[in-house]
């Protein structure tokens, strides 16, 4: 590979917040962003009534946290984006209080980007390329990278998991109180966020723990750390959880326990099959990761699980599951990213549409992508090795002597020219193993409504100036979508509740029967405005009422 220069990184995470910017008003708005920012107030005026700001504006009508359905989660990010808008002054605009959002959305993917990048600089100092390669890797992730804007629940934890798991890895490599204090902060946001989060202590407990009882010389040690970080976690936590402020004890346990037995009584759409949210095949997860991944990448991922796998069962004959801090890493990696996948099967866990409620996994699966690659280059490294020294005069190019390398760079090229293709709906985007009848009547695709927003702005330049189209919208998020359009668009548009009265209909096609009939063209799905079709996948559609 070419010479590393020190300002290859900064050009990169520059480069990569402009182009943030840039498209981050394409995106529209998701089913849980209005959900979320209600969240947030009810916690903040909870919040204000018990420090005692009087002068604080209450939500109306008010809503009490002591009977609020959602009380038991973290706020960390609502509470945080409320008060932004707030003092911004956006309460009333949604077009500027939802683009605030997708700012923040974005400004914390770009953190957690940074992070990741740190966190393979610790696995990987010697080869200066490889953590540029694996963040790429991550930011070219379709799904991945669509939610990072508009994802108000699942892409929160996300940013903080990652971070949670660099503090966690720098403290396994650099044993120091002021390592555990940071790895306990981290861990308390990422607890605010979402129940899954308890994988991080777990991990960092059983480590600890492992040791305390193999190595005699860390026993002390190991003791007052996890002693010290338990609690400190949970003290972290509280801040901005605004509902543990009383009764601490018998509210977080509540808390926990009733986040894990979360129901969800809908359906959901997989390889054709209905599936109800509560029943779930095992294989639903795996299925959903192996076939919205490039490729090139679960090559390269499955490959880093053999290596890491291999050392572990190889450490194991001597009672260990690790001989280097290399290993270690990997180990808690593998434990951090295949740990939830295996919680939620064996539960049984409730799951919404995809698989985006482990999407915080993800980052240590393209971690692992990076130890297989690492692998790949070795072996491909000592195979032309042995070759040269059989067939000595040999022509060696460096693409054939670097054939890795050349894989994975295609890869991520080929992702790349795709994701530029499906803008800006990657989260729709499914691999080449995909084949066959239209994905809409075989899997959940635009659940969210995200793709409302474009669909309006093309409707929007096909009325003439002065005029006014009344829509009907059939589910919540084309409702949000609208009051957040630019007023140009949303001047030309009215919604209208009664179907008799307003001129075209918009859908995303979530209930079943809208799927079969926009599929066979039957009654008002005969009549297209417009259609929207990443990689020529139909997502979301508007249709005359009216012949």
């Amino acid at each position: 590979m070419p010479k590393f220069h020190v300002w290859y990184p900064i050009g990169f995470f520059l480069a990569l917040l402009l182009l943030g910017g840039w498209i981050l008003d394409d995106y529209g708005i998701s089913w849980d962003e209005s959900i979320q920012r209600r969240h947030g107030r009810v916690s903040i005026d909870y919040a204000a009534e018990k420090l005692g700001f009087t002068d604080h504006k209450a939500l109306e009508p008010k809503w009490d946290l002591e009977d609020y359905q959602w009380a038991n989660y973290g706020m960390v990010y609502q509470i945080t984006a409320n008060l932004l808008e707030q003092s911004l002054g956006y309460e009333d605009d949604p077009y500027h209080y939802y683009q605030l959002r997708h700012w923040l959305n974005f400004g914390l993917f770009w953190l957690a980007c940074l992070y990741f990048y740190r966190t393979l600089r610790l696995r990987f100092p010697d080869q200066a390329w490889y953590p540029l390669l694996g963040t790429l890797a991550l930011v070219l992730s379709p799904r991945i990278f669509a939610n990072a804007f508009y994802n108000p629940k699942d892409h929160i934890l996300l940013v903080f998991y990652l971070i949670s798991v660099f503090t966690l890895l720098r403290f396994l490599q650099y044993r120091t109180w002021r390592n555990l204090v940071f790895h306990a902060l981290a861990t308390g946001l990422a607890l605010n966020t979402r129940l899954p989060a308890l994988i991080v202590p777990m991990t960092t407990a059983l480590i600890l723990g492992w040791e305390l009882l193999r190595e005699r010389k860390a026993r002390t040690r190991n003791f007052f750390w996890l002693a010290t970080y338990l609690p400190l976690s949970i003290a972290f936590m509280i801040p901005f959880f605004p509902y543990l402020w009383e009764d601490t004890l018998s509210r977080l346990i509540a808390a926990f326990t009733e986040m894990s037995a979360f129901d969800w009584d809908s359906y959901v759409y997989l390889f054709g099959d209905r599936l109800s949210a509560l029943d779930l095949p095992a294989y639903y997860i795996p299925a959903w990761i192996l076939i919205t991944t490039p490729i090139i990448y679960l090559l390269f991922i499955f490959t880093g699980l053999y290596a890491t796998l291999r050392d572990m069962i190889i450490n194991l004959r001597s009672f260990r599951f690790w001989q280097s801090e290399q290993q270690l890493l990997d180990f808690a990696q593998l434990g951090l990213s295949v740990g939830p996948i295996l919680v939620v099967i064996l539960l049984g866990s409730t799951l919404y549409n995809g698989w985006r409620h482990l999407h915080f996994v993800y980052p240590g699966f393209v971690y692992l992508l990076l130890v297989g690659f690492e692998w790949a280059e070795k072996k491909w490294a000592l195979r032309k090795e042995k070759q040269k020294i059989q067939s000595p005069g040999g022509i060696q190019t460096w693409a054939r002597t670097r054939v890795p390398a050349v894989v994975l760079g295609a890869g991520l090229c080929i992702t790349a020219v795709t994701m530029v293709i499906y803008h800006p709906h990657q989260y729709v985007y499914f691999n080449l193993a995909i084949q066959g009848k239209p994905l809409m009547v075989r899997f959940d695709m635009d659940y969210w409504g995200v793709g409302f927003r474009e669909a309006f702005l093309e409707l929007a330049e096909q009325i003439p100036d002065g005029e006014v189209r009344s829509i009907k919208c059939e589910v919540w998020p084309c409702n949000d979508n609208y009051n957040a359009l630019p007023p140009a668009a949303k001047a030309k548009l009215r919604l209208e509740g009664a179907w008799h009265k307003a001129d075209y209909l918009a859908t995303n096609f979530i209930w079943g029967n809208t799927r079969f009939m926009v599929r066979d063209r039957e009654e008002h799905f005969a009549r297209p405005v417009v259609e929207i079709k990443p990689g020529g996948h139909l997502t979301v559609g508007i249709y005359q009422l009216k012949e």
